[in-house]
């Protein structure tokens, strides 16, 4: 490959799938060598699965005596639960690549698939080039299924400018993406939607996404969801994404009220026309009006679902339907409430002009990393805000001085680093109230923020929170220094989608036996290197480290409801 090449980066995000993803990577070099010279692609296996069910396949691959560089593979494993963090891993280890591709382990790409998408590109200059999804059904299928419409991806005019795209079959210009300032918003989960927020948001910063309909996928349809309860659920789910999407980027409180009282008229005048239709579809004999009248009440139903706050996870995993009606009512019933309730609402950011980020590190403090940490903040002017585990403050009580003596936030993080939820909810109320008022002892001043350990947050947990006199502390993107990732890896996730008033999650230690529990270890590396690195990252970005303390002095916090067991 001569130096010039386009780097293309080929993301396959992967969950349970070995044998597709088998038959996908072995085809993938005949697609390559379509586009002809001038390229040098890579590919990525993003497995979803903690128990790494793609690894043999992937590794197997990447080991293999081939002579074309385009068969190169990587196995990148992205433990975190959803496509979203999947798809948000593919943009960090593409970082240092012109283009990254997205295809999924579901899908047959068809001769032309990447020289059409890369040809569009080229023509275009878009920040986004979207592929076309064909399905094809298995021969059992329920014509019912067939005449709702619902897989059918209508085709558009080469090179037509688009609102959002799925990514399914997707190309990014990486350049704009990072340019955008945007990424996959990872506290979506199992939800879905990732793509469409990101692509709309891509559009909003001035990027174009366009079509090319000359680069098909074929969508081999699983013959458990070719049936009309997954067809149902799906559209049900298209309109629960459509109001969750506008939600997020209504803007305010008002625009949020605005955005529920839209959707939810629009769910209804749909859920209504949708039954209107059946009705006639039933007189007329025809199969067709039916079957796309049920699927826009089933879409109807999502929209006014997504605008209250009952919508459900379109990708969950393991779960039993246990409790039959009752429960199921109950836990609607559940997402209702904390979607409409001030409740619940813990600080994922802040709402500033300022270029301010907010550094956080939990953990310590640490007599090896602390201090170290310390000195690059202050050789740079930097604040922080400290989560501190009270396992490690008794030990090193001098380090609590320093931090403090030195301009920076301190806040509670636990007793110790067991998850708030595993806690009975008198023992996790006692542990709130009696370490808040120890650390404030130990300090000499009021403590306001509570960070849980994994994020782990349930409805009652936050109001044993709120009642010792704190607000849960989230975060917008993490630094991945809890867990095995190259340094580039880290750096490139601190990054991505950072922007005035982010809270970027670091540790300056890491927990252990002695914080109550046994995670797995992880390579050690240099804590306080990635730390520096990180902040002249955010200096050469135009962003300024400050404590939440701080940015508060020029804003206000932002805060979303996100519950998590």
């Amino acid at each position: 490959m001569t130096d010039d090449a386009l780097r293309i980066a080929v993301a396959i995000p992967t969950y349970r799938r070995p044998e597709r993803l088998a038959d996908l990577l072995a085809l993938l070099p005949e697609r390559f060598n379509e586009v002809g010279a001038g390229i040098d692609p890579h590919v990525f296996v993003i497995d979803n699965d903690p128990a790494r069910s793609a690894e043999e396949v992937a590794t197997a691959r990447a080991g293999e005596d081939v002579e074309a560089p385009s068969a190169a593979v990587t196995y990148a494993p992205e433990p975190t639960p959803g496509i979203a963090a999947a798809r948000q891993h593919a943009l960090d280890v593409a970082r240092d690549f012109d283009l990254l591709v997205f295809i999924d382990d579901d899908e047959v790409p068809r001769p032309g698939w990447l020289r059409a998408l890369v040809d569009t590109w080229r023509r275009t200059g878009a920040a986004a080039v979207a592929g076309h999804v064909h399905t094809e059904f298995p021969p059992e299928t329920d014509p019912w299924v067939r005449a709702s419409g619902l897989f059918a991806r209508p085709l558009r005019e080469d090179g037509a400018s688009l609102p959002a795209a799925g990514a399914g079959n997707l190309l990014l210009d990486l350049a704009q993406v990072r340019a955008a300032g945007v990424s996959f918003d990872v506290s979506l989960g199992l939800s879905g939607g990732e793509d469409t927020l990101f692509t709309r948001s891509l559009v909003r910063a001035g990027g174009r996404v366009v079509a090319c309909p000359g680069s098909v996928a074929e969508d081999a349809l699983e013959a458990g969801r070719a049936t009309r309860r997954f067809a149902l659920s799906r559209a049900r789910h298209h309109g629960q994404t459509q109001s969750v999407i506008e939600l997020r980027l209504a803007h305010g409180p008002t625009g949020r009220a605005v955005s529920r009282l839209r959707n939810l008229v629009k769910g209804l005048g749909w859920a209504v026309r949708g039954s209107v239709g059946r009705a006639l579809g039933a007189m007329t004999g025809s199969l067709t009006r039916r079957a796309r009248a049920a699927r826009e009440v089933q879409r109807g139903i999502g929209l006014v679902q997504g605008a209250i706050g009952a919508a459900a996870p379109e990708y969950a995993r393991d779960t039993r339907r246990a409790g039959g009606v009752l429960a199921r009512v109950r836990t609607i019933a559940l997402r209702v409430v904390r979607g409409i309730s001030p409740l619940y609402r813990s600080a994922t950011g802040v709402r500033t002009a300022a270029r301010h980020v907010v550094l956080t590190l939990d953990d310590g403090p640490d007599p090896e990393w602390t201090p170290r940490i310390l000195d690059e903040l202050a050789a740079r002017g930097a604040t922080a805000t400290f989560f501190v585990l009270l396992t490690r403050a008794r030990l090193h009580p001098e380090l609590l001085t320093r931090i403090a003596s030195e301009g920076h936030e301190i806040a509670l993080h636990g007793a110790d680093h067991r998850r708030i939820t595993s806690l009975p909810a008198d023992e996790a109320q006692r542990m709130l109230v009696d370490s808040r008022a120890e650390l404030e002892s130990r300090l000499g001043r009021t403590v306001r923020w509570y960070r849980p350990p994994y994020g782990a947050l349930t409805a009652s947990a936050w109001r044993a929170v709120r009642t010792a006199g704190m607000l849960p502390v989230l975060w917008t993107t993490s630094v991945l220094d809890g867990r095995d990732a190259s340094h580039a890896e880290r750096l490139s996730r601190a990054v991505s989608g950072v922007g005035p008033g982010s809270i970027v999650l670091a540790h300056d230690s890491r927990a252990g036996a002695g914080d109550g529990v046994d995670d797995p270890s992880i390579t050690p590396f240099d804590r306080a290197a990635l730390i520096a690195d990180v902040l002249d990252e955010y200096e050469r970005m135009g962003l300024a480290a400050v404590s939440l303390e701080n940015a508060l002095r020029s804003g206000r916090l932002r805060r979303r409801m996100v519950l998590v067991g």
